[in-house]
């Protein structure tokens, strides 16, 4: 009898520890990701994860506030070096500053995403920062933090999941997107969109090294850089090729990512493009560029290479065409710069934010009081939350304990 009554106790108890893996296998994908490819006033795109054998399914949304369910059935990419497959739906026509609610594929659980407003009639809050995972809980800590501002979305800047391109890290980039259905999804199923650029760590780094110059036969093509860069061109809806790209949303803001001559060099082509870019979009309000490799470094070397073919490329530009702000990430640490114009102070120049150290171990700092270049910093894991609005940018950094470290508001020159 007390055998029955023991074995009757050990199935339940084995019961309610399995019930709510299953629970929340019939409930969630594996992984989910937004982001956008063109205005996110009027489009989403919408990635999901789905398991051999899964049925992928279709994607059903409508607004939040009321409407029909409308449905579209999504694209299959292959996740590299996985046996999962990526299902992807890109929607448009969406209603600017609308809240839409979102099924994907058999799951069951109801989600929400927002799109943006084409005026900036108030403000609009994003996070940005970079090196995002060494650790999955140092990644969760800082996204908890960023989630109390309720971002209408964040942009990553490299180094992402540190897998290096290599078929064996493939777990990485499972536990990086764990981190984001952990904590980047709010109770009531709002997904925070996010914006991605590429770092030397996306890299194949074992073939070659971080940069395109340390690979022998680099070709300019989209074929290599899908080679060499497999995770990061297969992962991710944008910015897409060659790696660099330009988002506007509607008449005020445009996010300009690059790519710190990781798959693309910094000069040359790419040069080209940012020049037509920001000349494109000259007397926008907020024009920010957001790249890997910092300009103004607070830990490695000022004349290294990529940072000195930035500041002579890139930094130019942004003088000529009078950007305000930019965010730098790889040193793994926290800075600020003076307003800088021709690498020197301007009290109208652009503002240097950094240094990538979102989620990973911290390095030791460059002393600001001698180095010109920098204004504050400090071995610090933070997120940089900046609100946007008509005439001022404001600009709060946050310790990855929620601790205010930093904050600047700035108006604007233009």
């Amino acid at each position: 009898m007390r055998r029955c009554v023991r074995g009757g106790v050990m199935a339940a108890l084995l019961a309610a520890v399995l019930l709510p893996v299953s629970v929340v296998a019939d409930t969630e994908p594996p992984a989910l990701f937004l982001t956008w490819q063109t205005d996110p006033t009027t489009t989403m795109v919408i990635d999901w994860h789905t398991e051999p054998g899964d049925d992928p399914g279709k994607l059903r949304y409508r607004p939040a506030e009321s409407g029909d369910w409308r449905s579209d059935v999504p694209e299959r990419h292959a996740f590299p070096f996985s046996e999962r497959t990526i299902q992807r739906v890109a929607l448009d026509g969406l209603e600017p500053g609308t809240e839409y609610v979102f099924q994907v594929g058999d799951f069951s659980r109801e989600y929400r995403f927002r799109t943006l407003l084409e005026r900036l009639d108030g403000s609009m809050t994003f996070a940005t920062g970079g090196d995002t995972r060494h650790t999955q809980e140092m990644m969760e800590r800082t996204n908890r933090v960023v989630m109390e501002h309720d971002p209408e979305f964040i942009v990553w800047g490299g180094d992402l999941a540190y897998a290096d391109g290599r078929s064996r890290n493939a777990y990485r980039w499972y536990s990086w997107f764990d981190a984001i259905r952990n904590t980047l999804i709010t109770d009531d199923g709002r997904v925070v969109p996010i914006v991605v650029a590429i770092g030397n760590h996306e890299m194949r780094s074992h073939e070659g090294g971080l940069f395109w110059y340390d690979f022998d036969g680099y070709e300019q093509t989209d074929d290599w850089r899908a080679r060499y860069a497999p995770y990061f061109f297969g992962l991710f809806a944008f910015p897409g090729q060659p790696g660099y790209g330009v988002l506007d949303i509607g008449d005020h803001t445009s996010l300009v990512i690059l790519d710190s001559n990781h798959a693309n060099p910094v000069t040359g082509d790419q040069r080209d493009w940012l020049e037509a870019t920001l000349d494109e979009r000259e007397g926008r309000a907020h024009v920010i560029p957001f790249y890997h490799v910092p300009a103004y470094p607070s830990v490695r070397r000022y004349n290294q290479r990529t940072s000195r073919e930035i500041r002579e490329q890139w930094v130019t530009l942004f003088d000529e065409y009078r950007i305000e702000i930019a965010f730098e990430n790889h040193d793994h640490a926290y800075k600020r710069t003076p307003p800088m114009r021709a690498s020197d102070y301007h009290p109208r120049g652009a503002i240097y934010f950094g240094d990538g150290a979102w989620g990973v171990e911290t390095r030791e700092v460059h002393d600001p009081d001698r180095v010109r270049h920098l204004f504050d910093a400090r071995a610090e894991r933070h997120a940089i939350i900046v609100t946007l609005e008509d005439e001022q940018r404001h600009i709060a950094v946050y310790s990855e304990h929620g601790e205010l470290i930093d904050e600047l508001r700035q108006e604007l020159i233009r």
